[in-house]
């Protein structure tokens, strides 16, 4: 039988700071919890958050191997991997359960089993995802995508995109290090028509103020997120493509959206995931009367 109310939580994820980071709506539903995908569509355009997170204990969950089924809708789509409301997830587990052992398995329809270990020491989430290694387009199809993606971003001049590539969900821009990636300005009809979502990524030479190595925005209007805060998905392209050129395992993100967010990253080659560790903080709680 379908609840007449749910309790939820939101939370700012991949920051220690409240308001900042990027908020996700978390949902834990019974098995038997009787929510359509239109109903649970219906929520997450409710709450209007970039993700709205519908956690669901399966059938061999226990507290020792705590396992889930992990749903993520946008506003206006269910998505098929969302780093920031896995992370929020894994952060309600783990004030809400204690009694729960991690790391949290979890199971989706779209994004294989991703996992989110705890570090106590540092209170810090460890999200274990599959690697989306950016393509190289064709020669022949380079020019076409240049001129599209100066359209996407229509203040940059010519040469400050310096690589266009093809990922599993959209682009990924490359602009030089000398453009202000938090400055750039962006046409989300543009990217919208050609293609759904686009993350803009440049190289970041490390401050004491700004430890990172690599900044980035992420768009993604054909999703119904006109500019996403903070993308744990978008790094498990934006962190092998910068790694296979500099040939290192370990990089320090940030992604210079208004709110912002920071993430610890790894990218383990020969296991084709990307590890992202990051902070989360509880903002609200409530019920949800259907």
């Amino acid at each position: 039988m379908t609840p007449t109310k749910l309790a939820y939580n939101v939370f700012d994820a991949f920051t220690a700071t409240r308001f900042r980071g990027n908020p996700a709506a978390v949902i834990l539903l019974q098995p038997d919890h009787g929510l359509s995908d239109t109903l649970m569509q219906l929520i997450g355009r409710e709450f209007n958050l970039s993700e709205t997170a519908f956690v669901v204990p399966l059938e061999d969950h226990c507290n020792d191997a705590p396992h889930f089924s992990l749903r993520w809708f946008t506003p206006e789509v269910e998505a098929p991997l969302c780093g920031h409301a896995t992370l929020a997830a894994a952060c309600y587990l783990h004030l809400s359960h204690p009694e729960l052992k991690p790391p949290y398995r979890f199971e989706s329809r779209l994004a294989g089993q991703p996992k989110v270990d705890y570090h106590a020491a540092q209170d810090l989430y460890e999200l274990d995802f599959p690697a989306d290694i950016p393509v190289a387009l064709a020669p022949v199809d380079i020019a076409a995508a240049m001129e599209k993606a100066y359209t996407w971003f229509p203040n940059l001049a010519n040469g400050d995109i310096t690589a266009v590539l093809r990922a599993g969900r959209g682009y990924l821009v490359e602009v030089s290090e000398t453009v202000d990636v938090s400055s750039v300005v962006y046409d989300t009809a543009a990217i919208a028509r050609d293609a759904g979502q686009c993350a803009l990524t440049a190289a970041h030479a490390p401050t004491a103020e700004d430890p990172s190595q690599v900044h980035s925005r992420l768009f993604a209007p054909g999703s119904g997120i006109i500019e996403d805060p903070v993308t744990g998905s978008a790094h498990t392209r934006i962190v092998p493509y910068w790694l296979s050129k500099w040939d290192g395992t370990a990089l320090k993100c940030r992604q210079v959206s208004p709110r912002g967010g920071e993430l610890d990253t790894m990218w383990l080659r020969d296991e084709g995931r990307v590890l992202l560790r990051g902070h989360c903080a509880k903002t609200a709680e409530g019920v949800l009367f259907l």
